[in-house]
Order: C-alpha cells, then structure tokens, then sequence
C-alpha cells in the first residue's frame, strides 16, 4: 500500500460514513462517564451504583446537576442507537449543509431525551420524596421494564426503526425536514427504550454498578435495533431484567 492509500482509503470510508463526527462525541460522552464527570456518589444504605435524584439536600445533588449528567449518559447511550439515521440524514444533505443537517437532527432528537429525563428524575425523586425504599424503587422500574419489553407496542417501536422521512434540500424547509425526521426517530426511540432509560432514571449515572449497567443496555439497545435477530431477544431480555429486579430487592444494603 502506498503512503497515500492508506489516508485515502480512510477518507473515502469518512466520505460514506458522514456521522463519524458524531459517533466521536458518544465515545467522549462514554470517557466522561467512565472517569466520572455528570455522575456522583451513591448515598448510604443504597446499592453500589444507585444514586438519589434529591433537590440539593443531603440526600443528593439537584435536579439540575442530576439532569447534566442524565444529558451525558443520553449522548453516550441513546446517539449510538441512532447513528444510521445521522448518516441518512447525511448522505441525503447537499454536501455544503450536511453538517447543519446533522446537527439539527442530533439535537432535536437528544432534545426529547433530555425532557424525557426531566420527567423520569422528578417522578423518581418524588418518589423518594414519598418514602419509597431504594431497593423496592429499582426493582419496581426494572419489572416495568421487563413487562414493557413483550408489550405488543414495543414490538411496533421496534418495526418502526427503519422509518425514513423526506428531507428537503435547501432552506427552511430542509431544517424543518431534519427536524421531522428526528422528531419521527426519536418517537420511535422513546416507544421502545423509554422503560430501560426509567431504569437509569432510578439507579443513577455515577459508581461501577450504573456504568456496567449502561454499557449493557446501549450494547443490548444497539443489537435489538440494528440486527435481524433483535427482536427474537425481547423474551429472554424480559426475562434478565425479572430477574435482576429479584436480585436488587435481596441486595444487602
């Protein structure tokens, strides 16, 4: 190979491959988690991981910081999911308004990822608030989650993923065209992840516990969502979560 060759393949790759920029930005969300940053330490008497959603009392951090981070932990988790349709988004963008495209796709669709997190850590923390046991608070998000994953309207999320809208070429129109596109995706996201992502909203995004359990859920969300063979794992997936609900209201705390 050539000196030449070897950046030109890899250019040529970048060229068919436009999201790249933004499968970047998840792996740094991925380093910011792993060292720490958007997350904070579990409160006493909870399981390693979990983390209270209080508003600035002792028991934890704000809603606030708790909601920066929840935006990290979406960047890291939930734009893997939806690089295919980045590169759609990309590749069917005049060259010179691919990366406005983009990133209007990228963040309308992190947009209703991070309102869905603000109603997840306020109904979590009210439900803190109320005198829910941690343990029983996790368990109770992960059989929702268990039942939700056999639930006939996830099933249809997940027929969805493949789901195109028209994009406009120029102008207004191809922003709005963007913006539809990931207001369709992201509906389709929410309808079938929204019940695993509660999960997190319940055991927190700081401590070892929590960053195993996001990389299994994006590596799970990512095999349901772009191989034939995902939704022949909606059982088995309901049944791991049934029981890691057993196992976390046994947990010695």
């Amino acid at each position: 190979m050539s000196p030449v060759a070897g950046p030109r393949a890899v250019a040529d790759l970048l060229r068919w491959r436009p999201e790249w920029p933004f499968a970047l930005l998840a792996a740094a969300a991925w380093v910011a988690l792993a060292a720490g940053l958007g997350g904070h330490a579990p409160s006493a008497g909870t399981m390693p991981g979990m983390s209270h959603a209080g508003h600035g009392s002792a028991a934890g951090p704000g809603l606030g910081p708790l909601l920066a981070g929840w935006a990290l932990m979406s960047v890291g988790m939930m734009l893997p999911v939806v690089l295919p349709a980045v590169g759609y988004v990309g590749l069917n963008s005049l060259r010179r308004r691919r990366g406005r495209a983009m990133a209007i796709f990228v963040g309308v669709y992190l947009a209703l990822w991070i309102a869905f997190g603000l109603a997840a850590l306020a109904a979590v923390g009210w439900l803190r608030a109320a005198g829910v046991e941690e343990r029983r608070l996790l368990a109770g998000t992960l059989v929702l989650a268990a039942l939700w994953q056999v639930a006939p309207a996830k099933r249809r999320a997940l027929f969805r993923c493949r789901q195109t809208s028209p994009l406009p070429p120029v102008g207004l129109r191809a922003d709005l065209g963007s913006a539809r596109f990931a207001l369709l995706q992201g509906g389709r996201c929410l309808g079938s992840c929204w019940a695993l992502m509660l999960v997190m909203a319940a055991l927190g995004h700081g401590g070892g516990v929590a960053l195993a359990a996001m990389a299994a859920m994006t590596a799970f969300m990512l095999v349901e969502d772009m191989t034939a063979r995902g939704k022949d794992l909606l059982v088995p997936s309901a049944a791991a979560l049934a029981l890691a609900a057993a196992v976390a209201l046994v947990w010695p705390g």
